[in-house]
Protein backbone atom coordinates (compact mmCIF):
# COMPACT_ATOMS: atom_id res chain seq x y z
CA UNK A 1 0.00 0.00 0.00
CA UNK A 2 1.61 3.53 -0.92
CA UNK A 3 -1.05 5.56 -0.59
CA UNK A 4 -3.82 6.09 1.50
CA UNK A 5 -6.77 8.39 1.28
CA UNK A 6 -8.98 9.28 4.04
CA UNK A 7 -12.72 11.04 3.79
CA UNK A 8 -12.00 14.00 6.12
CA UNK A 9 -9.57 14.95 2.95
CA UNK A 10 -6.21 13.38 4.70
CA UNK A 11 -4.16 11.67 2.23
CA UNK A 12 -0.46 9.48 3.70
CA UNK A 13 2.08 8.21 1.53
CA UNK A 14 3.51 5.83 3.77
CA UNK A 15 6.84 5.97 1.79
CA UNK A 16 7.02 9.66 2.76
CA UNK A 17 6.63 9.23 6.52
CA UNK A 18 9.41 8.66 9.15
CA UNK A 19 10.20 4.64 10.14
CA UNK A 20 10.38 5.21 14.26
CA UNK A 21 10.35 1.32 14.70
CA UNK A 22 11.15 -1.69 12.20
CA UNK A 23 12.61 -4.27 14.11
CA UNK A 24 12.02 -7.89 13.42
CA UNK A 25 10.06 -9.69 15.96
CA UNK A 26 12.32 -12.20 17.67
CA UNK A 27 12.37 -13.31 21.29
CA UNK A 28 15.49 -10.42 21.90
CA UNK A 29 13.19 -7.92 20.23
CA UNK A 30 10.13 -8.63 22.78
CA UNK A 31 12.00 -9.15 25.69
CA UNK A 32 14.21 -5.54 24.81
CA UNK A 33 11.30 -3.62 23.17
CA UNK A 34 7.68 -4.56 24.74
CA UNK A 35 5.98 -5.01 28.08
CA UNK A 36 3.14 -8.39 28.76
CA UNK A 37 0.68 -6.72 30.68
CA UNK A 38 -0.95 -9.32 30.66
CA UNK A 39 -1.93 -12.78 28.68
CA UNK A 40 0.67 -15.00 27.72
CA UNK A 41 3.57 -13.96 24.67
CA UNK A 42 5.75 -15.44 22.88
CA UNK A 43 7.95 -15.71 19.29
CA UNK A 44 6.63 -18.58 17.59
CA UNK A 45 8.69 -21.08 15.58
CA UNK A 46 7.74 -19.37 12.22
CA UNK A 47 9.00 -16.27 13.88
CA UNK A 48 5.83 -14.84 14.28
CA UNK A 49 4.79 -12.81 17.69
CA UNK A 50 1.73 -14.63 19.51
CA UNK A 51 -0.68 -13.74 21.74
CA UNK A 52 -2.95 -16.21 24.18
CA UNK A 53 -5.74 -15.35 26.77
CA UNK A 54 -8.10 -18.74 26.94
CA UNK A 55 -10.03 -16.69 29.61
CA UNK A 56 -13.09 -14.09 29.12
CA UNK A 57 -10.74 -11.11 29.08
CA UNK A 58 -8.16 -9.40 27.45
CA UNK A 59 -4.26 -10.13 26.84
CA UNK A 60 -2.02 -7.04 26.12
CA UNK A 61 1.50 -6.16 24.77
CA UNK A 62 2.72 -2.48 24.51
CA UNK A 63 5.65 -1.19 23.98
CA UNK A 64 8.03 0.18 26.24
CA UNK A 65 8.65 3.71 24.55
CA UNK A 66 6.27 5.90 24.62
CA UNK A 67 5.88 8.13 21.09
CA UNK A 68 5.80 11.89 21.68
CA UNK A 69 3.63 11.59 17.52
CA UNK A 70 0.47 10.81 16.08
CA UNK A 71 1.68 7.16 15.07
CA UNK A 72 0.69 4.52 12.06
CA UNK A 73 0.89 0.80 12.75
CA UNK A 74 1.14 -1.64 9.52
CA UNK A 75 1.05 -5.23 10.04
CA UNK A 76 0.37 -8.42 9.17
CA UNK A 77 -2.10 -10.46 11.65
CA UNK A 78 -4.24 -13.35 11.48
CA UNK A 79 -5.89 -15.65 14.35
CA UNK A 80 -4.96 -19.80 14.86
CA UNK A 81 -8.24 -21.60 14.47
CA UNK A 82 -10.56 -22.54 15.73
CA UNK A 83 -10.13 -18.94 17.08
CA UNK A 84 -12.06 -16.44 15.46
CA UNK A 85 -12.34 -13.13 17.59
CA UNK A 86 -10.66 -10.24 18.85
CA UNK A 87 -7.82 -9.79 16.68
CA UNK A 88 -6.59 -6.59 18.41
CA UNK A 89 -4.32 -3.95 18.59
CA UNK A 90 -3.82 0.12 20.45
CA UNK A 91 -2.18 2.99 19.67
CA UNK A 92 -1.89 6.82 21.56
CA UNK A 93 -2.53 4.72 24.64
CA UNK A 94 -0.89 5.12 28.30
CA UNK A 95 -0.38 0.85 28.73
CA UNK A 96 -1.26 -0.41 31.99
CA UNK A 97 -2.93 0.30 34.92
CA UNK A 98 -1.42 -1.65 37.50
CA UNK A 99 -3.08 -0.48 40.44
CA UNK A 100 -6.74 -1.06 38.55
CA UNK A 101 -5.19 -4.39 37.02
CA UNK A 102 -6.77 -2.54 33.62
CA UNK A 103 -5.47 -0.77 30.31
CA UNK A 104 -4.99 2.36 31.14
CA UNK A 105 -6.13 5.31 28.44
CA UNK A 106 -5.49 5.56 25.02
CA UNK A 107 -7.27 3.89 21.63
CA UNK A 108 -8.30 0.08 21.12
CA UNK A 109 -9.11 -1.37 17.88
CA UNK A 110 -9.96 -4.87 16.19
CA UNK A 111 -10.77 -7.18 14.31
CA UNK A 112 -13.54 -9.87 15.05
CA UNK A 113 -14.91 -7.82 18.52
CA UNK A 114 -17.13 -6.63 20.80
CA UNK A 115 -18.04 -9.89 21.37
CA UNK A 116 -20.52 -9.98 17.64
CA UNK A 117 -17.61 -10.36 15.43
CA UNK A 118 -17.51 -6.73 14.68
CA UNK A 119 -14.39 -4.34 13.39
CA UNK A 120 -14.02 -1.46 15.11
CA UNK A 121 -11.92 1.12 17.29
CA UNK A 122 -13.33 2.98 21.08
CA UNK A 123 -11.62 5.04 23.09
CA UNK A 124 -10.84 3.63 26.65
CA UNK A 125 -11.99 3.58 29.20
CA UNK A 126 -15.09 5.78 28.59
CA UNK A 127 -15.24 3.55 25.66
CA UNK A 128 -17.19 6.90 23.94
CA UNK A 129 -16.25 7.69 20.77
CA UNK A 130 -17.06 4.48 19.68
CA UNK A 131 -16.99 3.16 16.20
CA UNK A 132 -18.59 -0.46 15.09
CA UNK A 133 -19.55 -1.93 12.18
CA UNK A 134 -20.64 -6.18 11.42
CA UNK A 135 -19.62 -5.39 7.53
CA UNK A 136 -16.37 -6.80 8.00
CA UNK A 137 -16.56 -10.27 10.04
CA UNK A 138 -13.06 -12.24 10.70
CA UNK A 139 -12.34 -15.38 9.27
CA UNK A 140 -10.90 -17.85 11.28
CA UNK A 141 -6.49 -17.93 10.54
CA UNK A 142 -6.57 -16.14 7.45
CA UNK A 143 -3.83 -13.24 6.93
CA UNK A 144 -4.94 -9.49 6.85
CA UNK A 145 -2.93 -6.82 5.98
CA UNK A 146 -3.62 -3.74 8.38
CA UNK A 147 -2.59 -0.22 8.17
CA UNK A 148 -4.43 1.75 11.46
CA UNK A 149 -3.02 5.14 13.97
CA UNK A 150 -4.90 8.11 14.53
CA UNK A 151 -4.23 11.74 13.53
CA UNK A 152 -4.81 14.44 16.11
CA UNK A 153 -8.19 12.30 17.29
CA UNK A 154 -9.00 11.12 13.66
CA UNK A 155 -8.30 7.26 13.87
CA UNK A 156 -9.13 4.30 11.42
CA UNK A 157 -8.41 1.04 10.15
CA UNK A 158 -7.06 0.09 6.59
CA UNK A 159 -7.60 -3.88 6.28
CA UNK A 160 -5.98 -5.23 2.72
CA UNK A 161 -5.66 -1.84 1.39
CA UNK A 162 -9.15 -1.01 1.92
CA UNK A 163 -10.81 1.14 4.21
CA UNK A 164 -12.96 -0.55 6.90
CA UNK A 165 -13.81 2.07 9.65
CA UNK A 166 -12.79 5.40 10.82
CA UNK A 167 -13.70 7.41 14.20
CA UNK A 168 -13.14 11.02 14.82
CA UNK A 169 -12.31 11.98 18.40
CA UNK A 170 -14.52 15.68 19.04
CA UNK A 171 -12.23 15.55 22.27
CA UNK A 172 -8.76 13.79 21.38
CA UNK A 173 -6.40 14.12 24.85
CA UNK A 174 -3.05 15.06 24.37
CA UNK A 175 -2.12 12.16 26.69
CA UNK A 176 1.02 13.10 29.03
CA UNK A 177 3.57 10.32 28.02
CA UNK A 178 0.57 7.89 26.06
CA UNK A 179 2.32 7.45 22.95
CA UNK A 180 2.60 3.84 22.85
CA UNK A 181 1.15 1.19 21.00
CA UNK A 182 0.88 -2.80 21.31
CA UNK A 183 -0.97 -5.53 20.45
CA UNK A 184 -3.61 -7.82 22.28
CA UNK A 185 -6.22 -11.27 22.33
CA UNK A 186 -9.15 -11.01 24.04
CA UNK A 187 -10.66 -14.80 24.55
CA UNK A 188 -8.91 -15.75 21.49
CA UNK A 189 -5.24 -16.85 19.47
CA UNK A 190 -3.31 -14.36 17.87
CA UNK A 191 -0.24 -14.06 15.63
CA UNK A 192 1.45 -10.93 14.18
CA UNK A 193 4.34 -9.90 11.73
CA UNK A 194 5.82 -7.63 9.37
CA UNK A 195 5.29 -4.77 12.03
CA UNK A 196 6.58 -1.37 10.90
CA UNK A 197 5.59 1.76 12.98
CA UNK A 198 5.02 5.33 11.12
CA UNK A 199 5.13 9.12 12.47
CA UNK A 200 1.93 10.15 10.65
CA UNK A 201 2.86 12.60 7.72
CA UNK A 202 -0.27 13.84 5.59
CA UNK A 203 -1.61 16.16 3.14
CA UNK A 204 -4.49 17.72 2.55
CA UNK A 205 -6.29 17.22 -0.78
CA UNK A 206 -9.35 19.05 -1.72
CA UNK A 207 -12.89 17.30 -2.72
CA UNK A 208 -15.76 18.31 -4.85
CA UNK A 209 -18.16 16.33 -6.60
CA UNK A 210 -18.45 16.55 -10.44
CA UNK A 211 -21.25 18.46 -11.96
CA UNK A 212 -23.50 15.34 -13.29
CA UNK A 213 -26.83 16.60 -13.44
Amino acid sequence: MKKILFADQKTIDLNQCEVLYNRPFSETSLQEDFEAASGHWYIDTDGWLTGIYRENGGGLLYSKKSYDCDTIMEFDAKTVPPCCNDLNFVFKTCGWDYAKNDADRGYIAGLGGWWTDKTGIEKYPSCLPRALTPLFPLEAGKEYHIVAGSIDGHCFIFVDGQLIIEMTDPTPEDFADCGRIGFGTYASHIKYTNFTLYKANFEYRELSYPTNF
